[in-house]
């Protein structure tokens, strides 16, 4: 686990509006396999809990500036997939 803060805003979290202050979390999933991925660091809002393959794949599971930022681009996909769509009038 690991707590960072970035530069620049990502996406907000949809539960408390958190753009910048997040965990990255790392846990093997198979034997020779891991999955990163990040959690919002205030309300622990995670928009790839329960979500099959969609989250970063790494052999080691760091949570390496590397790996973080790939998370942090699953969590920018992931919020802008759960976007309603816009009804055309």
């Amino acid at each position: 686990m690991r707590s960072f803060k970035l530069k620049t805003d990502a996406r907000p979290c949809p539960k408390c509006g958190n753009a910048r202050e997040f965990t990255a979390q790392s846990r093997q999933v198979c034997e020779d396999g891991c999955e990163v991925w990040v959690i919002c660091y205030w309300c622990g809002y995670d928009p790839t809990e329960g979500k099959i393959g969609h989250r970063v794949e790494s052999v080691m599971g760091g949570t390496d500036d590397n790996n973080v930022l790939m998370a942090v681009s699953v969590w920018n996909d992931e919020l802008e997939s759960e976007k309603p769509e816009k009804v055309k009038s």
